[in-house]
């Protein structure tokens, strides 16, 4: 009887030394939980803040493509105006020779009839 008893206490005793290695693992999975936790909490976090700076990013593109497109389209108008502008320089410039030109056969005229009086 007394061996039985030996062997329960041992059996006991086996089950006793199982039940601390359990709780120190378990222990030890309840820490590392935590810290997954606090490491996802983290990842959250950010998540968020790049979300934000994402969002932040997507707006300001869509503040710059408004801009550029107001750009575009002032160059384009400046563009037209500049078209316009030469189109008139021509016509003057070919007006001010055909005003040359005139002058030119008024001073021969001119000199034309100097000479036949002068004659």
């Amino acid at each position: 009887m007394d061996q039985k008893l030996d062997l329960i206490l041992k059996k006991l005793s086996s089950l006793e030394s199982g039940q601390k290695e359990l709780n120190q693992k378990f222990e030890a999975l309840e820490s590392g939980q935590k810290e997954l936790n606090n490491k996802f909490e983290v990842l959250e976090s950010g998540q968020k803040e790049l979300g934000q700076i994402v969002r932040a990013i997507r707006d300001r593109q869509e503040e710059t493509d408004a801009k550029i497109d107001a750009l575009s389209m002032d160059v384009h108008h400046v563009h037209g105006e500049i078209a316009g502008v030469k189109e008139e320089i021509k016509d003057l410039r070919n007006g001010v020779i055909f005003v040359n030109r005139k002058v030119a056969d008024a001073e021969f005229e001119i000199n034309m009839m100097k000479q036949n009086k002068n004659q």
